[in-house]
């Protein structure tokens, strides 16, 4: 992923505070197939039963477990890889580091080991369901993983909405603060980081009450917790890579409740 997707601007002075009425779930992106992706790629076979991946299918590729029970989308395209569940909103940032043996293992900013590739091409996915890595083979090239474009109207309401669904799902009054004005990929970035903070909060310990999510463009991803404020740093130039994790903020919203304690 090229990861800058960032839309140009207007200066704005004054954020934007939003609360407003329940909001219907917001719609996952779709994996379909990627257009113009050579026609012999798309039938190639998975690379199940020790047979490698076929990387010609593209650096952004659809891929499922042997059962069909996991399936995701692994993109290669830009500076940072890119891993997406289907059927789960949250795009997963990963890191490369060489794998014994050969290959490449990929970790998320958890630390977890996400996937492996082998030195042959063959890709083993680790979750909850396959703790111990389940082969995965390619189904056809996917679309790259990048923050949806959003017109600014359109950023302003399903801001609006996602005041009204933190406050549901924490059970206690959440307004969100953003910038104002924002479209494009910026504005998908930064309703993404609205997104993974209300997920981060709901994971966290009940002892990190947070009243107040604010969301400011910045030169690197942050989180930060103080006085019930939880800001929220993101540079979308840097695409998802520029947004902090649900894990990462999370992690700073216990850290902070151990610290109080």
């Amino acid at each position: 992923m090229s990861q800058s997707g960032a839309a140009s601007r207007p200066p704005n002075s004054r954020p934007l505070s939003f609360t407003g009425a329940v909001a219907a779930a917001l719609a996952l992106t779709g994996l379909g197939a990627g257009v113009g992706a050579p026609a012999e790629a798309q039938q190639l076979p998975p690379g199940f039963n020790g047979q490698p991946n076929d990387m010609r299918i593209g650096p952004s590729t659809r891929y499922s477990t042997p059962d069909s029970r996991v399936r995701f989308t692994f993109d290669r395209s830009g500076r940072t890889a890119l891993l997406q569940f289907e059927g789960e909103s949250e795009v997963h940032v990963l890191h490369s580091v060489g794998a014994s043996g050969g290959g490449e293992l990929y970790r998320d900013d958890a630390d977890q080991i996400r996937l492996r590739i082998t030195p042959n091409g063959g890709v083993t996915i680790y979750t909850r369901l396959h703790r111990n890595g389940e082969a995965a083979g390619a189904e056809g090239a996917a679309p790259r993983l990048t923050p949806a474009p959003i017109e600014v109207a359109q950023y302003q309401r399903r801001m609006t909405q996602l005041s009204t669904i933190a406050s549901q799902r924490l059970g206690r009054p959440i307004i969100i603060t953003a910038p104002r004005e924002a479209r494009g990929a910026e504005a998908g970035l930064i309703i993404d980081a609205a997104e993974r903070a209300i997920a981060g909060v709901a994971q966290a310990p009940p002892g990190a009450s947070v009243v107040r999510i604010t969301i400011q463009r910045s030169d690197q991803a942050r989180a930060q917790l103080r006085d019930g404020e939880l800001a929220i740093g993101v540079n979308p130039a840097q695409g998802y890579a520029g947004r902090p994790s649900s894990h990462t903020i999370s992690n700073v919203l216990l850290t902070e409740n151990r610290r109080l304690d």
